[in-house]
């Protein structure tokens, strides 16, 4: 891995941990559980993906005397822990405090018949 990735690795955790600070204090560990959790995916997605340029998507497959091309292996995991990071992150958005709706818009009623 680079430094380059390295560091775009920490300047987007640097983002994600500021979120940090917004999560009320008695949902903090929970937080920063899930923090560390997406700190882990998110190194492992790039390794994969690094992995899948390097050798495409496909890979041939032999057992016996069978032989095929499927989906390369680290497709299959990037896809997974692409959808757990997704799902990680949104479980962390979801402990910040709910924002107020925001004021009245007179075009968005009239659209909507109000």
């Amino acid at each position: 891995m680079t430094l380059a990735k390295v560091t775009n690795i920490s300047n987007e955790m640097k983002k994600l941990k500021d979120i940090l600070k917004l999560v009320p204090e008695d949902k903090l560990p929970i937080a920063k559980s899930l923090y560390g959790e997406l700190e882990f995916m998110q190194k492992t997605l790039n390794t994969l993906k690094q992995q899948i340029e390097e050798q495409g998507p496909t890979a041939m497959f032999k057992q016996g005397k069978q032989q095929f091309l499927r989906e390369h292996p680290a497709l299959k995991a990037y896809n997974v822990t692409l959808k757990n990071y997704n799902n990680t992150y949104k479980q962390l958005t979801d402990l910040l405090p709910k924002t107020e709706k925001k004021k009245d818009d007179p075009l968005l009623d009239f659209i909507k018949g109000n």
